[in-house]
């Protein structure tokens, strides 16, 4: 199915949007103003609070060279950080990484480091740079 005038747009069950104001065509719809993201994409706090969380690529760049990375928390205090970059930074970057990532996250999670090749798409094709697969 092509659809070359209007984009085509998969929405899901347990994805977020702002609602805004009526359309001034007189349309009885609702008007979508932003997406937010997906109930999957939120991170989830310890003390019941989620959101999405805001990651600062530029901070983390300065210390270790990302060309890829993804977080998945695993666990409610667990995130495991799969990471792809030119070379595998020292114990000591890796701590500096760690606590910027934390920084960003608003907690001190346990992080797991995993260096690999390459982070795989979606099925649709869509790069996630964060999951959450805590209920």
């Amino acid at each position: 199915l092509h659809n070359f005038a209007f984009p085509l747009l998969r929405y899901e069950v347990g994805d977020y949007a702002e609602v805004g104001e009526p359309c001034p065509c007189g349309r009885g719809l609702p008007v979508i103003r932003r997406i937010l993201g997906r109930q999957r994409n939120m991170l989830r706090l310890p003390d019941g609070r989620c959101h999405w969380p805001i990651l600062n690529y530029k901070a983390m760049n300065t210390i270790v060279p990302l060309r890829q990375l993804r977080m998945i928390q695993v666990e409610l205090e667990r995130i495991e950080v799969d990471i792809v970059t030119t070379h595998r930074p020292d114990e000591a970057t890796e701590l500096r990484l760690g606590e910027e990532i934390q920084r960003n996250l608003g907690y001190p999670f346990k992080l797991e480091f995993h260096y690999v090749d390459a982070i795989p798409r979606s099925a649709g094709g869509k790069f996630e740079d964060f999951m959450s697969r805590v209920a």
